[in-house]
C-alpha cells in the first residue's frame, strides 16, 4: 500500500513514525510538506520513505492519503488533489471538526475515489515535526465519520491502518462528532484560555503568577497550544461550541449561587458529583 501524508507536523510526523514502526514492508510512506527542509528532517527521523513538496506528484500513486494540515487548509488541499488521485484511492483527514469538512470533501471526490472523515484524539501543546512520536496514537480514540455516502470498504481500509498503529476506532456521524468534541476537546481550550486571561487581567497578576502551582498548570495546559488551531476549531464548530459554552455558564452560575449562599452541603454535593464522573472516566482509560 502506498500512503501519502500531506502535512508533516506533529500529527503527520507521528503518523509516519507509527506506520514505519508497525514494520509492514508493503507500506511505502510519501511525505508531502510545504518545505524541502521538512522532507530532510522527516527522512532523518525515519518518518517517511520519500518526500516531495509537489502535491500532485505526492498523491499520484497513493492508495490512501492522510491530510494532516490545519483545518482551514484541508478543503483547499483536497480540492487541489482530487483530480490527481487514481481510481480506488481513499482520502482521509485529521481535522478536529467534521461536519463542514465531510460535507464538502464528499462532493469533491471524483467517481471511484472515496473520502472518510477522521479525527485522532491525540496531540501535544507543540505542533512541530520535532515533537512527533511513534506512540502518539497508541490506545487513543480515532473517530471515523460515517454518512450515507461513506464507502464501507474504504472505511474498513482506513480502520485497518489506524488499528495497525494502535488507534481505537470509534464510528460517528459528523454532527454528533462535532457536538461530542465541542464538550470534551474544544470547550477545555475555551475554559483554559478564559481562566488564563482572567488572571492576566488582574491587578495582582504578578503575585498570582508567583503563586501558581500544579492546579493552575494542569487546568490551563491546553492554552499553550497553537492559537491558529483554536481559531479553526471555534469557527468550524461554532454552533456546538456556543451550545457548550452556554451549558458551562449555567453550571458555573449554579456553583456561584451556592458559594454566595454559603451552602456548604450543596457545594460538597456539586464537587462530589464532578469528582465521581471524572474518576469514572480516567479509571477506565489509560493516562494521557
Amino acid at each position: 500500500m502506498n500512503i501519502a501524508i500531506i502535512g508533516l507536523g506533529l500529527i503527520g510526523g507521528s503518523l509516519g513514525l507509527a506506520l514505519k514502526r508497525a514494520g509492514q514492508a508493503s507500506l511505502k510512506i510519501t511525505g508531502v510538506p510545504r518545505r524541502e527542509e521538512t522532507i530532510k528532517l522527516a527522512l532523518q527521523l525515519g518518518a517517511i520513505d520519500e518526500g516531495t513538496t509537489d502535491l500532485a506528484k505526492g498523491v499520484a500513486d497513493a492508495d490512501l492519503v492522510f491530510v494532516c494540515t490545519p483545518i482551514n487548509l484541508i478543503i483547499p488541499i483536497i480540492t487541489e488533489i482530487a483530480p490527481k488521485l487514481k481510481k480506488g484511492a481513499i482520502v482521509t483527514d485529521v481535522g478536529s471538526s467534521k461536519y463542514e469538512i465531510v460535507s464538502q470533501a464528499e462532493k469533491l471526490m471524483p467517481k471511484g475515489v472515496y473520502f472518510v472523515g477522521g479525527h485522532p484524539l491525540a496531540g501535544k501543546e507543540t505542533t512541530k515535526l520535532e515533537a512527533a512520536e511513534a506512540g502518539l496514537f497508541s490506545n487513543r480514540t480515532w473517530v471515523l465519520t460515517r454518512t450515507s455516502k461513506t464507502s464501507k470498504k474504504a472505511s474498513e481500509q482506513v480502520e485497518q491502518v489506524v488499528g495497525l498503529i494502535g488507534g481505537l476506532v470509534v464510528g460517528m456521524e459528523p454532527k454528533i462528532h462535532d457536538h461530542v468534541v465541542a464538550a470534551v476537546s474544544h470547550m477545555p481550550l475555551a475554559v483554559a484560555a478564559a481562566l488564563v486571561n482572567t488572571v492576566a487581567g488582574e491587578e495582582q497578576k504578578e503575585l498570582m503568577t508567583k503563586c501558581v502551582a500544579s492546579g493552575f498548570r494542569d487546568t490551563t495546559r491546553i492554552a499553550s497550544g497553537d492559537p491558529i488551531l483554536g481559531v479553526d476549531m471555534f469557527k468550524t464548530n461554532k454552533k456546538s461550541v456556543l451550545k457548550m459554552i452556554g451549558a458551562f455558564k449555567k453550571s458555573l452560575t449554579n456553583l456561584e449561587k451556592m458559594i454566595r449562599e454559603g451552602d456548604g452541603e450543596k457545594i460538597r454535593e456539586e464537587l462530589t458529583k464532578a469528582k465521581q464522573f471524572r474518576d469514572a472516566i480516567y479509571n477506565e482509560k489509560p493516562a494521557g
